[in-house]
């Protein structure tokens, strides 16, 4: 293992935090995708409840295992993480702070294996997110061309040319892509 756990914080520590900045911030998660094996969610967080843009948002995706707390709690740990995720990305989070991944996510990268290597080539979409409408078409049409969710990511991550690509974090000009790609 080539980190040690203990120099990052969990997400309950960064909530801590986030609390303590933010007293009468907001915390709000969506369950974006869910297909009974993986899902991914989403989070936004605002510093002040009556707040109508968030300071922060971050997504977060879990796979279902047989061990571990994927086995029984992949939903819940995908939330959590989406939480610690979207608290990295606030301004609250200083260098100071620790390290940007979470334990959490730290953990699943050592369930996972190790650490992941670089691909050299970074997925950097320059709009907006995608609808949901627009995703709920993508799905639409994938599932119209008989095509499961491995096969759906495959063609996004071909066409985008990005190993990254993820049909949730879609921004809107890719998202149009592969509606017309799929038509």
């Amino acid at each position: 293992m080539g980190f040690d756990l203990s120099n990052y914080e969990t997400v309950e520590q960064r909530l801590v935090r986030f609390w303590a900045a933010y007293p009468n911030g907001r915390v709000y998660t969506m369950m974006m995708n869910y297909t009974g094996d993986a899902c991914v969610f989403y989070c936004e967080l605002y510093a002040d409840k009556e707040d109508k843009v968030p300071v922060a948002t971050g997504y977060a995706e879990e796979i279902k295992s047989d061990r571990g707390v994927n086995a029984t709690s992949f939903v819940e740990n995908c939330e959590t993480s989406a939480i610690g995720r979207a608290i990295a990305n606030c301004p609250l989070q200083a260098p100071a702070s620790g390290p940007r991944p979470s334990r959490n996510e730290m953990q699943k990268v050592e369930r996972l294996g190790g650490a992941p290597q670089p691909t050299g080539k970074t997925h950097k979409p320059s709009s907006a997110f995608a609808t949901p409408a627009q995703l709920a078409f993508i799905r639409k049409l994938a599932k119209r061309a008989n095509m499961d969710d491995l096969q759906l990511l495959e063609l996004i991550q071909r066409e985008l040319n990005s190993d990254e690509a993820v049909l949730e974090l879609l921004k809107s000009h890719e998202a149009s892509r592969i509606i017309e790609v799929l038509k």
